[in-house]
């Protein structure tokens, strides 16, 4: 294989891994079946306090309770606020969180996240678990009591309305009875907020439901309660995921499914424990979580024996649908004149970095939610690449307070730490080029002997010096932290709602698309349903016309004959289609490829022209260009040094030659 198509080939392949990481997230909405959950292991945290339970899987009961036993609640719907719901950006106040319950199942009305906002440039705090408007009723609001048995009988609890016995500001107690006729037993449920400065950082809520029984004999009871809602999905990339963390022989492994995924015919269907009994489960979406946690009692792995997920219904033109849970806790036993109980901690609140990094949430596994992939993206997503990349952006952002300027920081020193590679991959690159004439008589000479050709061309590129794979090597290095930023600058909360330049551009969310103008409520659909157009996005704009004078200033060798000039047609035009498949990625993103592109430009130019110099220099007998060639006619004198230059352009063409003094070292100890 020639050098054209060798560098054609490996071009071809990298747009093809990058685009992969785009266009997977589309297919997944098709066709999540492709994509099998990824496990990440952790260790296993078993917190809280003990139950009392005895092993026993019963059906969710479907018909109506039987005469014996009966639920009695309160007339009317009364209502309770507890935390603080009021926009706190400051972080002035007590609680992080306020809630509103209901009294309808005991269920929540909503969850309000005081310190983020609702929408870019708005003063509304972030507002989600609100119930849904279509499915079954009992499944519509969040973490709402849906049914109990007792000896098997079972007995709606959602279709009434609880009483509510006490409310502070951040307790709040709802209570039941159910009659049965061995005596009735009572059941409360409490919600309870934690401030900012407990370990949790006020981000779980604790709900507690227990059961008081005045019965002559004991019971057997079972709970059946709902999850979270779906967090409100932000953009287009925003598909909404069940996550799950496992009891795998004490680590924590991690399984994430697409909501896509889940059809409404389908019904509901339990979550695979093939990973081991469930620790907890929840929904998030790419910038906010809800996850719920059964305390688990000592001496067990679990305190459900079952999760459910249905998907009630489908909505909107992306196919989105609507999930609920519902946890089936284990068979508790409760005897005469005895009150036990079943906990949940439930944590509503960011995918953000500074609380799930947090050593309470670390020990839960947490933090694991980050950066959840599946499939072959998931290959490619490394998350110790990522925390390092998102720690620069910190680091950055502490001197340059700007979330984009920081994200051009984090070029150079990407470009830093490639630059001696790519300095060595252009020097290859043009001997290849050189190597054009030479190679053609070569294949002309021994057209018809593969092995000769493939000897001669061996030598060839052992007496100059050259390996042709270093030319694609800075691609290929490049990858994965392209791979790493496409992940993290989709789902890292830092640049949800973060403007570039201080605000003073049209791009107010470098989480986002950088939609200079904006379509919505409208959408352009391409491509059979699998793309659409809601904007118009400048940057990928730009990233074109970067890339075309990227491709238009790289020198070419002459085509040999028209199959060759037809391969750099190709090449040029294959440019324009990477910043197609950019056009709805964030304009984090997109800001990155583009100034990593525009400096790689001025970075090749550079290079060229002391490539060039040295190349005039070596003609008029002065310099030697390629340390270590066993060619004749060499004869070793001073090498000539570079005009210095100062700023940018001075720093690589320092660069440049530190890299290039290297391989000679590199290369003379070879030789000894």
């Amino acid at each position: 294989m020639d050098n054209k198509r060798l560098i054609l080939v490996m071009a071809i392949s990298f747009m093809l891994m990058m685009g992969w990481a785009y266009v997977s997230q589309i297919v997944q909405q098709k066709h999540p079946e492709w994509f099998p959950p990824k496990e990440q292991p952790a260790a296993v945290n078993q917190p809280g306090p003990a139950t009392q339970v005895a092993a026993a899987t019963r059906a969710v009961p479907t018909t109506a309770p039987a005469t014996a036993i009966e639920a009695v609640g309160a007339k009317s719907n009364e209502r309770a606020t507890l935390g603080w719901s009021r926009f706190d950006p400051e972080k002035r106040a007590k609680y992080p969180i306020g809630l509103e319950l209901d009294a309808q199942g005991a269920s929540i009305r909503s969850v309000t996240l005081n310190r983020f906002r609702q929408a870019v440039g708005k003063d509304d705090p972030y507002v989600y678990q609100t119930p849904y408007q279509i499915g079954d009723e009992n499944k519509r609001h969040s973490l709402a009591t849906q049914w109990l048995t007792v000896d098997g009988q079972g007995i709606d609890l959602f279709s009434m309305n609880w009483e509510l016995a006490s409310s502070t500001e951040n307790t709040a107690v709802y209570r039941a009875t159910v009659k049965t006729s061995a005596g009735p037993v009572t059941i409360s449920k409490k919600y309870e907020v934690r401030p900012a400065s407990d370990a949790s950082l006020g981000y779980e809520v604790l709900i507690s439901h227990q059961f008081s029984s005045e019965a002559t004999s004991a019971l057997k009871i079972q709970l059946w309660y709902g999850g979270p809602t779906v967090p409100h999905v932000e953009n287009s990339r925003d598909i909404p995921e069940v996550v799950t963390g496992h009891d795998k022989e004490g680590n924590i492994v991690v399984t994430n499914n697409p909501g896509t995924g889940i059809k409404p015919e389908t019904g509901a269907q339990p979550i695979d424990v093939k990973d081991g009994p469930i620790l907890w489960s929840g929904l998030v979406s790419t910038y906010f979580d809800a996850i719920v946690r059964p305390k688990v009692a000592k001496g067990e792995k679990t305190a459900v024996d079952k999760v459910e997920i249905k998907a009630l219904d489908k909505y909107g033109e992306d196919g989105n649908v609507f999930i609920a849970q519902t946890f089936q806790t284990k068979q508790l036993t409760l005897e005469p004149g005895q009150t036990t109980s079943s906990d949940v901690g439930v944590y509503f609140g960011p995918r953000h970095r500074e609380v799930l990094k947090s050593s309470y949430y670390v020990d839960l596994g947490y933090d694991r939610t980050l950066v959840l992939a599946s499939g072959i993206c998931g290959i490619c997503t490394f998350q110790w690449l990522v925390d390092v990349l998102v720690g620069l952006l910190n680091v950055f952002h502490v001197v340059l307070r700007d979330w984009g300027l920081s994200i051009i920081a984090l070029v150079f020193i990407v470009r830093l730490i490639l630059h001696p590679i790519t300095k060595k991959s252009q020097i290859m690159m043009s001997k290849m080029g050189k190597l054009q004439p030479e190679m053609e008589r070569l294949k002309k000479k021994h057209g018809d002997n593969k092995e000769e050709l493939q000897r001669e061309m061996v030598a060839l590129y052992k007496e100059q010096g050259a390996t042709p794979i270093l030319g694609c090597l800075p691609m290929f290095l490049q990858m994965p932290i392209w791979i790493a930023l496409w992940s993290s600058l989709q789902s890292t909360f830092e640049l949800r709602h973060a403007p570039f330049l201080w605000g003073w551009t049209w791009m107010k969310d470098l989480a986002q698309p950088d939609r200079l103008i904006t379509f919505a409520p409208t959408k352009i659909w391409l491509l059979f349903g699998y793309a659409h157009l809601d904007g118009i996005n400048i940057l990928p704009l730009f990233l074109a016309v970067v890339f075309w004078l990227q491709q238009k200033m790289t020198p070419k060798p002459p085509a040999m004959d028209e199959q060759q000039a037809q391969q750099q047609k190709m090449m040029q035009w294959m440019t324009l289609l990477f910043p197609l498949l950019l056009y709805n990625g964030p304009c984090g993103l997109n800001l990155y490829i583009l100034a990593s592109t525009t400096i790689g430009i001025v970075e090749s130019k550079i290079v060229r022209d002391h490539i060039k110099a040295r190349d005039e220099a070596e003609k008029a007998g002065k310099v030697i260009v390629d340390a270590g060639s066993t060619r004749p006619n060499r004869k070793p004198t001073a090498t000539a040094k570079p005009e210095k230059k100062g700023g940018l352009s001075g720093w690589i063409a320092a660069m440049s030659q530190k890299a290039e003094d290297w391989q000679k070292d590199m290369d003379r100890k070879k030789k000894k």
